[in-house]
């Protein structure tokens, strides 16, 4: 694995070759904390079309890779799409993706739940973590969603409400309510005759 070191480390440089780098083999590998959005947020939706920020820590990590990708990946439909190739790494990292690219076309985003992937760009994404070395990040899932047409109300019709009745539902249902009311006034009258309601 290549890349450049950040914070200590143990090793000699000899003539034949680079400073090579000795890491405990306890500690663990590095990571990613999530800042924007936090890790503590609520679940993140996100309209396709508009433009996503993601923003970042790394942790425990020794050695710096050369450069990372970071990905969307979607298991449900089975596709990856590249937020970034090769991104320089920074203290603290963040990508931009614009999902307008992606609304339409051979491969657009679908209404669904989607993982963010950030990995040294020198490893697969399966690679094993090493200990100060960046682990791959596959921990962070998000929504996305596509927006509706507007509807005009006055033409807008439920599929699960009653104004969506067929007519003859709708002369059944009349039906019914016209039978009830003619039981109970008939009901009523038959009481009132008899003097039910007097004996109270």
């Amino acid at each position: 694995m290549t890349g450049s070191s950040a914070g200590k480390q143990t090793g000699n440089r000899t003539s034949s070759g680079p400073e090579t780098t000795s890491i405990d083999p306890r500690l663990p590998a590095g990571g990613i904390e999530m800042l924007t959005p936090a890790a503590i947020a609520p679940a993140s939706y996100y309209k396709i079309g508009d433009q996503i920020t993601f923003g970042w820590n790394y942790t425990s990590l020794i050695v710096t890779p050369t450069a990372i990708d970071i990905l969307a990946t979607c298991s449900a439909c089975a596709s990856a799409y590249t937020l970034a190739n090769n991104a320089s790494v920074k203290e603290t990292g963040s990508v931009v993706w614009d999902t307008s690219g992606y609304a339409t076309g051979t491969n657009p985003l679908l209404t669904e739940s989607y993982t963010l992937i950030i990995h040294d760009a020198a490893q697969a994404t399966t690679a094993a973590a090493q200990a100060g070395y960046l682990g791959t990040y596959d921990s962070f899932m998000f929504g996305m969603y596509a927006p509706q047409p507007y509807s005009d109300l006055g033409n807008f019709v439920c599929a699960t409400c009653s104004g969506a009745l067929s007519n003859m539902e709708r002369q059944t249902l009349k039906f019914l309510f016209g039978m009830g009311i003619i039981t109970i006034m008939s009901f009523t009258w038959f009481a009132g005759g008899f003097g039910v309601f007097g004996v109270f």
